[in-house]
Protein backbone atom coordinates (compact mmCIF):
# COMPACT_ATOMS: atom_id res chain seq x y z
CA UNK A 1 0.00 0.00 0.00
CA UNK A 2 2.79 2.30 1.09
CA UNK A 3 4.53 1.74 -2.36
CA UNK A 4 0.82 2.38 -4.47
CA UNK A 5 0.89 5.99 -2.85
CA UNK A 6 4.73 6.33 -3.39
CA UNK A 7 3.70 5.87 -6.91
CA UNK A 8 0.28 7.84 -7.15
CA UNK A 9 2.14 10.93 -5.53
CA UNK A 10 5.13 10.83 -8.44
CA UNK A 11 2.12 10.46 -11.13
CA UNK A 12 0.87 13.54 -9.74
CA UNK A 13 3.99 15.65 -9.35
CA UNK A 14 4.68 14.25 -13.45
CA UNK A 15 1.39 15.69 -14.27
CA UNK A 16 2.05 19.13 -12.87
CA UNK A 17 5.12 19.09 -14.26
CA UNK A 18 4.16 18.39 -17.56
CA UNK A 19 1.09 21.02 -17.42
CA UNK A 20 3.14 23.62 -16.29
CA UNK A 21 5.89 23.62 -19.36
CA UNK A 22 2.50 22.97 -21.50
CA UNK A 23 1.56 26.97 -20.18
CA UNK A 24 5.36 27.96 -20.60
CA UNK A 25 5.34 27.13 -16.98
CA UNK A 26 3.49 30.77 -16.47
CA UNK A 27 5.89 33.14 -17.63
CA UNK A 28 3.92 35.28 -20.31
CA UNK A 29 1.25 35.83 -17.97
CA UNK A 30 3.82 36.79 -14.95
CA UNK A 31 6.35 38.96 -17.17
CA UNK A 32 2.54 40.80 -18.12
CA UNK A 33 1.55 41.17 -14.51
CA UNK A 34 4.85 42.11 -13.21
CA UNK A 35 4.94 45.44 -12.43
CA UNK A 36 7.44 47.37 -14.69
CA UNK A 37 10.55 49.29 -13.58
CA UNK A 38 10.11 53.03 -13.77
CA UNK A 39 13.76 54.21 -13.14
CA UNK A 40 15.05 57.72 -12.14
CA UNK A 41 18.30 58.74 -12.03
CA UNK A 42 19.17 61.66 -9.81
CA UNK A 43 22.87 63.42 -10.07
CA UNK A 44 21.62 66.52 -8.17
CA UNK A 45 20.36 66.97 -4.86
CA UNK A 46 19.05 70.56 -4.62
CA UNK A 47 15.84 71.04 -2.85
CA UNK A 48 13.64 70.84 -5.83
CA UNK A 49 14.76 67.49 -7.19
CA UNK A 50 15.47 65.68 -3.97
CA UNK A 51 13.27 62.42 -4.46
CA UNK A 52 13.68 61.42 -0.66
CA UNK A 53 12.25 64.96 0.35
CA UNK A 54 9.26 64.80 -1.90
CA UNK A 55 6.07 63.07 -2.15
CA UNK A 56 6.03 59.59 -3.13
CA UNK A 57 5.47 59.71 -7.16
CA UNK A 58 3.23 56.98 -8.51
CA UNK A 59 4.60 54.48 -10.74
CA UNK A 60 8.11 55.47 -10.35
CA UNK A 61 10.01 52.12 -7.96
CA UNK A 62 13.38 52.43 -8.43
CA UNK A 63 15.80 55.71 -7.67
CA UNK A 64 19.91 55.68 -8.60
CA UNK A 65 21.34 58.72 -7.24
CA UNK A 66 24.51 59.18 -8.62
CA UNK A 67 26.98 58.63 -5.66
CA UNK A 68 30.05 56.67 -6.68
CA UNK A 69 33.11 57.30 -8.83
CA UNK A 70 36.43 55.09 -8.89
CA UNK A 71 38.83 57.71 -8.88
CA UNK A 72 42.09 55.66 -8.75
CA UNK A 73 44.20 53.01 -10.74
CA UNK A 74 43.98 51.10 -7.56
CA UNK A 75 40.21 50.88 -7.33
CA UNK A 76 39.62 53.46 -4.31
CA UNK A 77 35.83 54.96 -4.90
CA UNK A 78 35.23 58.08 -3.58
CA UNK A 79 31.54 58.48 -2.52
CA UNK A 80 28.64 61.37 -2.08
CA UNK A 81 26.69 58.66 -0.08
CA UNK A 82 23.83 60.17 1.96
CA UNK A 83 22.07 57.85 4.39
CA UNK A 84 19.15 59.79 5.89
CA UNK A 85 18.67 59.62 2.27
CA UNK A 86 18.61 56.23 2.21
CA UNK A 87 16.20 56.19 4.84
CA UNK A 88 13.90 58.94 3.66
CA UNK A 89 13.69 57.00 -0.25
CA UNK A 90 13.25 53.57 1.55
CA UNK A 91 10.22 55.26 3.51
CA UNK A 92 8.80 56.40 0.32
CA UNK A 93 8.40 53.18 -1.23
CA UNK A 94 11.64 53.25 -3.64
CA UNK A 95 14.60 50.49 -4.24
CA UNK A 96 17.70 52.64 -4.01
CA UNK A 97 20.26 51.29 -6.86
CA UNK A 98 23.14 54.23 -6.76
CA UNK A 99 24.96 54.45 -9.70
CA UNK A 100 28.58 53.71 -9.63
CA UNK A 101 30.76 55.12 -12.51
CA UNK A 102 33.96 54.85 -14.17
CA UNK A 103 34.99 58.39 -14.51
CA UNK A 104 34.34 58.18 -18.00
CA UNK A 105 38.26 58.13 -18.22
CA UNK A 106 39.15 55.30 -20.31
CA UNK A 107 43.10 55.01 -19.29
CA UNK A 108 42.10 54.65 -15.54
CA UNK A 109 39.25 52.10 -16.47
CA UNK A 110 42.24 50.51 -18.12
CA UNK A 111 44.28 50.09 -15.10
CA UNK A 112 41.52 48.87 -12.93
CA UNK A 113 40.26 46.28 -14.78
CA UNK A 114 43.37 44.80 -15.69
CA UNK A 115 44.36 44.99 -12.07
CA UNK A 116 43.17 41.84 -10.18
CA UNK A 117 43.85 43.67 -6.68
CA UNK A 118 41.95 46.38 -7.76
CA UNK A 119 38.68 44.94 -9.22
CA UNK A 120 38.93 42.79 -6.01
CA UNK A 121 39.13 46.09 -3.46
CA UNK A 122 36.41 47.81 -5.67
CA UNK A 123 33.93 45.08 -5.31
CA UNK A 124 34.57 45.04 -1.36
CA UNK A 125 33.50 48.89 -1.00
CA UNK A 126 30.70 47.89 -3.05
CA UNK A 127 29.93 45.22 -0.67
CA UNK A 128 30.47 47.55 2.13
CA UNK A 129 28.64 50.48 1.24
CA UNK A 130 25.91 48.48 0.25
CA UNK A 131 25.75 46.32 3.63
CA UNK A 132 25.75 50.02 5.61
CA UNK A 133 23.70 51.67 3.88
CA UNK A 134 21.13 48.82 3.39
CA UNK A 135 21.15 49.23 -1.12
CA UNK A 136 19.04 46.99 -2.94
CA UNK A 137 20.80 47.05 -6.15
CA UNK A 138 23.85 48.99 -7.98
CA UNK A 139 23.65 50.56 -11.33
CA UNK A 140 26.87 50.27 -13.14
CA UNK A 141 27.86 53.73 -15.32
CA UNK A 142 31.06 52.46 -17.39
CA UNK A 143 31.21 54.80 -20.44
CA UNK A 144 34.30 56.01 -22.80
CA UNK A 145 36.37 52.37 -22.62
CA UNK A 146 39.22 51.19 -24.58
CA UNK A 147 37.82 48.18 -26.76
CA UNK A 148 40.90 46.18 -26.01
CA UNK A 149 39.23 46.09 -22.56
CA UNK A 150 36.06 45.14 -23.52
CA UNK A 151 36.30 41.41 -22.62
CA UNK A 152 38.36 42.89 -19.40
CA UNK A 153 35.11 44.92 -18.40
CA UNK A 154 32.52 42.02 -19.34
CA UNK A 155 34.94 39.39 -16.55
CA UNK A 156 34.79 42.15 -14.36
CA UNK A 157 30.98 42.41 -14.25
CA UNK A 158 31.10 38.56 -13.85
CA UNK A 159 33.40 38.70 -11.03
CA UNK A 160 31.03 41.35 -9.31
CA UNK A 161 27.96 39.68 -10.05
CA UNK A 162 29.12 36.07 -8.18
CA UNK A 163 29.69 38.25 -4.98
CA UNK A 164 26.92 41.25 -5.02
CA UNK A 165 24.59 38.82 -5.79
CA UNK A 166 25.40 37.18 -2.84
CA UNK A 167 24.50 39.92 -1.32
CA UNK A 168 20.99 39.75 -2.81
CA UNK A 169 21.76 43.51 -4.84
CA UNK A 170 20.05 43.86 -8.58
CA UNK A 171 22.59 44.72 -10.48
CA UNK A 172 22.29 47.01 -13.69
CA UNK A 173 24.33 48.49 -16.26
CA UNK A 174 24.22 50.88 -18.89
CA UNK A 175 24.96 50.42 -22.41
CA UNK A 176 24.99 52.60 -25.40
CA UNK A 177 23.48 51.91 -28.90
CA UNK A 178 25.37 49.68 -31.00
CA UNK A 179 27.52 51.52 -33.40
CA UNK A 180 31.37 51.53 -35.04
CA UNK A 181 32.38 54.03 -32.25
CA UNK A 182 35.27 51.97 -30.60
CA UNK A 183 35.42 53.17 -26.88
CA UNK A 184 31.42 54.61 -26.55
CA UNK A 185 29.70 51.08 -27.79
CA UNK A 186 32.18 48.66 -29.44
CA UNK A 187 33.42 48.23 -25.69
CA UNK A 188 30.51 46.56 -24.95
CA UNK A 189 29.81 42.73 -25.47
CA UNK A 190 26.28 43.07 -25.25
CA UNK A 191 25.81 39.64 -25.31
CA UNK A 192 27.90 38.05 -22.37
CA UNK A 193 27.31 41.12 -20.26
CA UNK A 194 23.19 40.23 -19.78
CA UNK A 195 24.23 37.16 -18.48
CA UNK A 196 25.56 38.02 -14.99
CA UNK A 197 23.21 40.72 -14.97
CA UNK A 198 19.86 41.44 -13.94
CA UNK A 199 19.03 44.00 -16.25
CA UNK A 200 20.95 46.22 -19.34
CA UNK A 201 19.67 50.14 -19.74
CA UNK A 202 19.91 51.21 -23.24
CA UNK A 203 20.86 54.55 -23.63
CA UNK A 204 18.63 55.35 -26.25
CA UNK A 205 19.50 59.24 -26.50
CA UNK A 206 22.18 61.76 -27.62
CA UNK A 207 21.73 60.45 -31.54
CA UNK A 208 22.75 64.39 -31.81
CA UNK A 209 25.00 64.55 -28.85
CA UNK A 210 26.05 68.31 -27.68
CA UNK A 211 29.18 68.05 -29.20
CA UNK A 212 27.86 66.91 -32.78
CA UNK A 213 28.86 69.37 -35.90
CA UNK A 214 24.72 68.69 -36.58
CA UNK A 215 21.95 69.65 -35.64
CA UNK A 216 19.05 67.56 -34.80
CA UNK A 217 16.95 65.35 -32.48
CA UNK A 218 18.36 63.60 -28.92
CA UNK A 219 16.62 60.75 -29.69
CA UNK A 220 13.90 60.47 -32.95
CA UNK A 221 11.65 57.51 -32.60
CA UNK A 222 13.06 55.38 -35.38
CA UNK A 223 16.83 56.11 -34.16
CA UNK A 224 15.63 54.60 -31.08
CA UNK A 225 13.79 51.91 -32.06
CA UNK A 226 16.44 50.71 -34.41
CA UNK A 227 18.88 51.29 -31.51
CA UNK A 228 16.64 48.63 -29.43
CA UNK A 229 16.69 46.13 -32.73
CA UNK A 230 19.79 45.86 -33.18
CA UNK A 231 20.62 45.62 -29.57
CA UNK A 232 18.39 43.02 -28.90
CA UNK A 233 20.28 41.37 -32.42
CA UNK A 234 22.95 41.36 -30.96
CA UNK A 235 21.79 38.38 -28.17
CA UNK A 236 20.50 40.57 -25.16
CA UNK A 237 17.23 39.42 -23.98
CA UNK A 238 14.55 41.38 -24.44
CA UNK A 239 13.49 40.36 -20.64
CA UNK A 240 16.87 41.96 -19.27
CA UNK A 241 16.88 45.23 -21.44
CA UNK A 242 15.24 48.63 -19.95
CA UNK A 243 14.64 51.51 -22.37
CA UNK A 244 16.28 54.59 -21.49
CA UNK A 245 14.43 57.55 -22.56
CA UNK A 246 15.78 61.15 -22.02
CA UNK A 247 13.99 64.34 -20.32
CA UNK A 248 15.61 66.57 -22.08
CA UNK A 249 16.74 67.82 -25.14
CA UNK A 250 19.19 70.21 -27.27
CA UNK A 251 19.13 73.96 -27.89
CA UNK A 252 20.93 74.43 -31.47
CA UNK A 253 22.65 77.27 -32.70
CA UNK A 254 23.76 77.73 -35.67
CA UNK A 255 25.59 80.72 -37.49
CA UNK A 256 28.55 82.51 -37.83
CA UNK A 257 29.99 78.89 -39.30
CA UNK A 258 29.29 77.07 -36.27
CA UNK A 259 27.06 74.58 -34.67
CA UNK A 260 26.63 74.56 -30.93
CA UNK A 261 24.12 73.22 -28.36
CA UNK A 262 23.32 73.32 -24.98
CA UNK A 263 20.91 70.92 -22.65
CA UNK A 264 17.55 72.31 -22.73
CA UNK A 265 15.15 70.96 -19.88
CA UNK A 266 10.96 70.78 -20.73
CA UNK A 267 10.29 73.60 -18.97
CA UNK A 268 12.51 75.90 -20.39
CA UNK A 269 11.60 74.94 -24.08
CA UNK A 270 7.77 76.36 -23.22
CA UNK A 271 9.35 79.09 -21.97
CA UNK A 272 10.86 80.10 -25.29
CA UNK A 273 7.93 79.02 -27.09
CA UNK A 274 6.05 81.59 -24.97
CA UNK A 275 8.98 84.17 -25.37
CA UNK A 276 9.26 84.19 -28.94
CA UNK A 277 5.60 83.37 -29.57
CA UNK A 278 6.03 80.01 -31.59
CA UNK A 279 3.62 77.03 -33.09
CA UNK A 280 5.39 73.92 -32.98
CA UNK A 281 4.57 71.84 -35.69
CA UNK A 282 4.67 67.59 -35.76
CA UNK A 283 7.63 65.62 -37.29
CA UNK A 284 5.95 62.55 -38.18
CA UNK A 285 9.24 60.61 -38.70
CA UNK A 286 10.46 61.63 -35.52
CA UNK A 287 7.62 61.57 -33.96
CA UNK A 288 8.20 64.60 -31.62
CA UNK A 289 7.31 68.35 -32.06
CA UNK A 290 9.93 70.93 -33.68
CA UNK A 291 10.16 74.44 -33.68
CA UNK A 292 12.78 77.10 -34.52
CA UNK A 293 13.47 81.09 -34.30
CA UNK A 294 15.88 83.45 -35.22
CA UNK A 295 17.35 85.98 -33.06
CA UNK A 296 19.84 88.40 -35.01
CA UNK A 297 22.65 86.53 -36.82
CA UNK A 298 22.04 82.53 -35.16
CA UNK A 299 18.82 80.54 -36.33
CA UNK A 300 18.13 78.44 -33.33
CA UNK A 301 16.42 75.36 -33.53
CA UNK A 302 14.81 72.54 -30.64
CA UNK A 303 13.54 68.93 -31.63
CA UNK A 304 11.23 68.51 -28.44
CA UNK A 305 10.91 66.08 -25.92
CA UNK A 306 7.90 66.36 -24.24
CA UNK A 307 4.89 63.71 -23.10
CA UNK A 308 3.97 63.58 -26.84
CA UNK A 309 7.67 62.29 -27.69
CA UNK A 310 7.82 60.33 -25.25
CA UNK A 311 4.74 58.40 -25.47
CA UNK A 312 5.52 56.98 -28.58
CA UNK A 313 9.01 55.93 -27.03
CA UNK A 314 6.90 54.34 -24.85
CA UNK A 315 5.04 51.89 -26.93
CA UNK A 316 8.54 50.55 -27.18
CA UNK A 317 8.07 49.13 -24.02
CA UNK A 318 4.87 46.85 -24.95
CA UNK A 319 6.27 46.36 -28.62
CA UNK A 320 9.02 44.57 -27.59
CA UNK A 321 7.71 43.33 -23.82
CA UNK A 322 10.61 44.87 -21.78
CA UNK A 323 10.93 45.24 -17.97
CA UNK A 324 10.75 49.15 -18.63
CA UNK A 325 12.19 52.46 -18.08
CA UNK A 326 15.08 54.56 -16.98
CA UNK A 327 14.99 58.48 -18.14
CA UNK A 328 17.71 60.82 -17.70
CA UNK A 329 17.11 63.20 -15.21
CA UNK A 330 15.40 64.11 -12.63
CA UNK A 331 15.02 68.08 -12.77
CA UNK A 332 14.43 68.22 -17.06
CA UNK A 333 11.08 67.02 -16.42
CA UNK A 334 7.19 69.06 -16.32
CA UNK A 335 4.87 67.41 -13.99
CA UNK A 336 2.43 65.62 -16.78
CA UNK A 337 5.72 63.10 -17.54
CA UNK A 338 5.31 61.24 -14.45
CA UNK A 339 1.37 60.37 -14.68
CA UNK A 340 1.82 59.31 -18.44
CA UNK A 341 5.29 56.83 -17.60
CA UNK A 342 2.75 55.59 -15.06
CA UNK A 343 -0.21 54.86 -17.46
CA UNK A 344 1.83 53.47 -20.09
CA UNK A 345 3.75 51.38 -18.18
CA UNK A 346 0.44 50.37 -16.10
CA UNK A 347 -1.87 50.18 -18.65
CA UNK A 348 -3.11 46.69 -17.94
CA UNK A 349 -3.44 47.66 -14.36
CA UNK A 350 -5.20 51.14 -14.90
Amino acid sequence: MYSIKIFIAFLLCSMMLFSTADAGIGNESQDSAKEKLNIIWQPTFDTANDLSRQPKIDGVNVISPSWLTIVKPNGFIKTTISENYVKRIHENGYKIWPLITNDFDKDLTHAFLNDPAAREYIIRQLVFYAEKNHFDGYNFDFENIYEQDRDALTSFIRQSAIVLHRENLTLSMDITIPSDNPVWSKCYDRKELAGPLDYLILMAYDEHSRLSSDSGSVASYDWVKKGLEATLAQGVPNDKLVLGVPLYMRLWREGEGKVTAQTLSMESAQSLIDKYNLSPHWLDDKKQYYFEYQDKNFRYRVWQEDSASLSQKLNLVSLYNLPGIASWRKGFETSDIWPLFNRKLNADKN
